[in-house]
């Protein structure tokens, strides 16, 4: 003890050396702060790319459905264009052939007058045949160049969404590099700095959370047994590894997270976060219930999360994170929550 005060005391005798000490901690605080806000920083934006790369799938998947129908219906109008040549031929043949009898179907050198009238009655239906034929055939051949429009202008889309994806997976990589950079430097005193940060961030969500209150009249919803499911199996991937566009037990993103949860429920959500905000029903916070989910970016387009009670969520974070719970972030674009529709 003695040691330590003698320490202090003759430190304090030592203005400069007191004063150099204050200002190594002064400058290690303020780079903490920037490091602090950089790593925040990068891991929105990765977070936004690994919502754009699945929102790119989803969008991809649904072209690939659309090519696929479209596909049918052409082959479709094909195959009624080929039976529409045959028939037109057959057509033309006969009607050709009941032409060219038609100077023994005249009244005036006919022998079986009783039989003209029929005779007469059936050239004009095979005459019709042929007008119908081509008629039919006319409009297949619109439908074909229509469809086949159609597309290529999917065709397209596709290809702008696998470009999309690729873009977003290649800009979230250059990221990545950023961030393992940025985090070589978070060591000792800044690491601790950080830390306090994070915490401190972490209860100011949590006292945002606990000081609402119900609205008197607007009781909350008794629990619901659906996301009572989904919590559970959300739980079972907890120490699962972050995934790009992940889905299975060998990896989830955020959105492939909650889609896996609630569909254990028998509640089924598009692979993308945005996909899952509209699918929701906005809940205010003192209405906040276990099961419901935290939206982060404009309409949730950037991150998403399960509430699951006690002022805490679990997620699917960031490349480099697993599956953990954490306190609610109501900070970083929180942009609101969403219940289930089922």
């Amino acid at each position: 003890m003695s040691v330590l005060v003698a320490l202090v005391v003759s430190t304090s005798s030592l203005p400069g050396l007191a004063s150099a000490g204050a200002s190594t901690i002064s400058n290690e605080r303020a780079k903490a702060a920037i490091l602090y806000r950089q790593i925040q920083s990068i891991n929105s934006r990765v977070g936004v790319l690994g919502q754009k790369y699945d929102e790119a799938h989803v969008k991809l998947e649904h072209f690939n459905n659309q090519i696929k129908n479209t596909k049918n219906v052409v082959a479709s109008i094909e195959s009624n264009v080929v039976k529409g040549n045959a028939q037109l031929r057959q057509d033309a043949i006969f009607a050709y052939v009941t032409n060219g009898v038609a100077a023994s179907n005249n009244p005036l050198f006919s022998n079986h007058g009783a039989d003209i009238g029929a005779t007469n009655v059936y050239n004009q239906l095979a005459e019709g045949n042929v007008a119908t034929t081509l008629a039919n055939l006319k409009n297949y051949k619109i439908q074909l160049t229509k469809e086949r429009w159609i597309l290529a202008n999917e065709d397209r889309q596709a290809a702008a969404a696998e470009r999309s994806a690729a873009r977003a997976f290649h800009e979230a990589q250059a990221l990545q590099h950023s961030l393992n950079s940025t985090l070589h430097q978070v060591k000792g005193t800044i690491a601790t700095f950080i830390a306090q940060q994070q915490a401190a961030a972490a209860a100011k969500s949590r006292a945002s959370l606990s000081g609402a209150r119900p609205i008197p009249g607007f009781p909350a919803p008794p629990p619901n047994q659906r996301a009572a499911i989904a919590i559970r199996a959300a739980e079972s991937y907890l120490g699962v590894p972050y995934v790009w566009g992940g889905a299975s037990r060998r990896g989830v993103d955020c959105s492939g997270l909650i889609m896996l949860a609630y569909e254990a429920a028998g509640i089924f959500f598009p692979h993308y976060s945005g996909a899952q905000f509209a699918d929701t029903i906005r809940v205010p916070l003192w209405n906040l219930e276990p099961g419901d989910l935290l939206f982060y970016g404009y309409n949730g387009d950037e991150h998403v999360s399960m509430y699951i009670g006690h002022g805490e969520m679990i997620e699917a974070p960031s490349t480099g994170y697993t599956v953990h719970i954490t306190p609610v972030r109501l900070g970083y674009g929180f942009a609101g929550a969403g219940r289930p529709r089922a």
